[in-house]
């Protein structure tokens, strides 16, 4: 479901007027600016959520190892899950050494106790009624964070269409405001230019730690809607 809302929350104008201070010149063209705003709501169809393993260990090696064993079985049942329109990728690798932790002033050299691994996994999930299963199943499997979730549109060209159609209205309906109360008309669109801000979403949910893992309870989900804002600035001759 889509919502489309109008709006007319700015306005500039200008009226540019001069007379020839040379003969045979041209006059300046008389024009007036205008704003509009149009906005696009609707129901999210794409959930992107990331899963990462971390594993300490004492040693670098051992480390790694039990970091390819858990995220093996974390990939394998995430893609048990997905269909033939989701994705998964790694986006993250890292191994970092853990260092004791020194007294305020200790002129030692910090010693390395330890070595963490992280493998974090990308997922876009068409089926968001979902996301909650989904996490479930990747928290038993192995995954211990869940370092950021989002729900956004998979084609956001359409929604962007609609927006700027309702900029557009917008901005000529002031325009029209404007040139009747200067007792003037609409000529031409001299110029347009558009902005479009990134998808506003109802929620983003980040860095949820090892606690999620321990809990058994159902991970419930409620996505709201989006929206799609676009701004049009168009410039009208005005006679």
């Amino acid at each position: 479901m889509r919502i489309v809302r109008l709006f007319t929350l700015s306005l500039v104008f200008a009226v540019v007027t001069s007379t020839a201070a040379i003969a045979g010149e041209s006059p300046q063209q008389r024009t007036i600016t205008v704003t509009g705003e149009g906005e696009v709501s609707a129901s999210p169809d794409l959930a992107i959520v990331s899963f990462a393993v971390e594993t300490t260990a004492a040693a670098a090696r051992e480390a790694v190892d039990e970091n390819a064993r858990k995220s093996a079985a974390l990939a394998e049942a995430l893609k048990k899950k997905l269909q033939d329109k989701d994705k998964i990728s790694t986006t993250r690798y890292s191994l970092d050494p853990v260092y004791e932790q020194r007294d305020r002033g200790s002129s030692a050299p910090p010693a390395i106790t330890g070595y963490v691994a992280r493998n974090e996994v990308r997922v876009e999930l068409h089926a968001i009624d979902t996301v909650g299963v989904l996490i479930d199943v990747a928290t038993e499997a192995g995954a211990n964070r869940v370092s950021d979730l989002q729900f956004t549109l998979d084609d956001r060209a359409s929604f962007l269409h609609d927006a700027l159609q309702s900029a557009g209205r917008a901005a000529h309906a002031q325009a029209m405001s404007v040139a009747t109360a200067l007792g003037v008309k609409l000529k031409q669109v001299v110029s347009a230019t558009t902005s479009s801000p990134p998808i506003v979403a109802p929620r983003r949910y980040q860095s949820v730690g090892m606690a999620m893992a321990e809990s058994r309870a159902p991970t419930p989900m409620e996505p709201g809607e989006v929206s799609v804002q676009a701004t049009l600035y168009v410039v009208y001759e005005i006679e």
